[in-house]
């Protein structure tokens, strides 16, 4: 059976997101090959007072171990390079450069095209200088793998924000040298900062920290062949929108230090008991087909094994098959409660209480819960406590339910609990899950 790229649009890709394995059989049974394979990560934050079993720098080895075994057993066996979008080290120092690359050194196959990129925390105890030094590799530049286009761009500082305006007419002009080189191959663009308005965090205010930049926007923007890979959000890559096709295509590539999720202009979220966001560790897969559509798998070193979740882009060349598209906001069904589900209040104190919250159901994932404790009998004044708390959706093992701490309540006092999920498309549960506890006296 051949499948071709519009029928498969038509069937498998009406979903958002692809289930772990389907991908692969459907590219099987119509017999297409890869041509190129990559891995891409960022924010692995080598640090000069690490030792060498702090995690980042195990989960960074543990990587490269698994692609390479990964790729050894493929039909195409060939791990052709890894890409490393910024934050390599916590500080830029010589010394944590040195660290970074010895670890490469360590474990990379020699045969396999390092294409490293600047972060903003390279400048922050180094400089441009010292990076191509030490890395020996230049900050800006373009390298062709199998055929294919790389182009990396360095940040000009350590501001958060991101400072590219320096580069862009060089970032220009290497597009353009790389479309007529080969019209009819996707171009792979690496840079630490994403670009403003595209994926899950890109746009998004939390602590000061803006990850997106909008340097880069009337030049990436004009090629939709484009494949943009960047870091610094910490945003989780399993998030549905870390991939996001609109003028071009652009994916995040997560973090190996911590996660950070986006308030989404709620204001504060925290996370459940148990939950730990310095669970982090996931890279990426890139596989190129001779058809030049692109399979990205999702790694995890924390549970050592792929997550449940692939992302294909069936024409990166072509916007006419983008499906990953801000349209999915509009779409995406609303996330619903199991059959039978209910609120567990397990415990209280003179001002806190804990809940159970059953996970909710959803066909890509439910990011947050909000819990509203509001007083059975409220008095003139009284507002209700409103409280976000993030789901464990970034991690492999998700929990049945999740425990939630609420405080700041009143002692010997009557609370009606209230709530809701929200999936990544910021739709709710259409209905509340309720609950009544009474906290102790003081």
């Amino acid at each position: 059976m051949d499948v071709s790229k519009r029928d498969f649009l038509k069937s498998a890709l009406a979903a958002v997101c692809l289930p772990a394995g389907l991908v692969q059989n459907v590219k099987a049974e119509s017999k297409h090959n890869v041509v190129l394979r990559f891995a891409a990560m960022s924010d692995i934050h080598v640090d000069k007072e690490d030792t060498p079993d702090s995690p980042h720098r195990i989960r960074l080895a543990k990587a490269i171990q698994a692609m390479n075994s990964y790729s050894s057993g493929q039909e195409y066996p060939s791990i052709d390079a890894l890409v490393a979008a910024g934050d390599l080290t916590n500080h830029g120092l010589a010394e944590e450069l040195d660290a970074f690359r010895d670890i490469l050194d360590r474990e990379m196959k020699p045969e396999t095209t390092r294409v490293l990129c600047m972060g903003n925390h390279e400048y922050y105890g180094g400089n441009r200088s010292l990076f191509e030094e030490k890395l020996q590799i230049e900050a800006n530049r373009h390298e062709v793998i199998n055929g294919y286009h790389f182009i990396v761009i360095a940040p000009d500082s350590g501001e958060p924000h991101g400072q590219y305006l320096y580069v862009r007419d060089y970032l220009a002009g290497e597009i353009e040298k790389a479309r007529r080189a080969d019209p009819d191959r996707p171009i792979f663009v690496v840079h630490h900062h994403s670009v403003y308005g595209t994926i899950c965090g890109s746009a998004n205010q939390q602590f000061d920290f803006d990850p997106g930049v909008k340097d880069l926007l009337g030049v990436i923007d004009q090629y939709p062949q484009v494949v943009d890979i960047s870091g610094h959000s910490h945003a989780p890559s399993f998030h549905p929108r870390s991939m996001w096709q609109g003028t071009f295509n652009a994916i995040g590539t997560g973090s190996f230090f911590f996660f950070i999720n986006y308030n989404e202009g709620i204001g504060g979220i925290r996370y459940p008991e148990g939950i730990d966001c310095r669970q982090a560790g996931t890279f990426l897969i890139f596989e190129v087909y001779d058809d030049q559509s692109i399979l990205i798998k999702l790694y995890d070193t924390i549970c050592d094994s792929f997550l449940d979740r692939e992302y294909l882009l069936i024409d990166p060349r072509d916007p006419q098959t983008y499906t990953y598209t801000d349209k999915r906001l509009d779409t995406a069904a609303a996330p619903a409660w199991a059959q039978g589900a209910q609120l567990e209040v397990a415990q209280t104190s003179a001002d806190t209480a804990a809940v159970w919250i059953p996970a909710a159901r959803d066909d890509m994932c439910v990011t947050y819960y909000t819990v509203t404790v509001e007083k059975d009998n409220p008095e003139e004044g009284d507002s209700p406590r409103v409280v976000h708390f993030w789901s464990d959706f970034f991690m492999k093992n998700r929990a049945e339910r999740l425990k939630v701490v609420i405080d700041q309540l009143a002692s010997g006092t009557t609370y009606r609990v209230k709530v809701t999920a929200t999936n990544a498309f910021k739709k709710l549960t259409p209905t509340e899950l309720t609950a009544e506890l009474t906290t102790a006296e003081s």
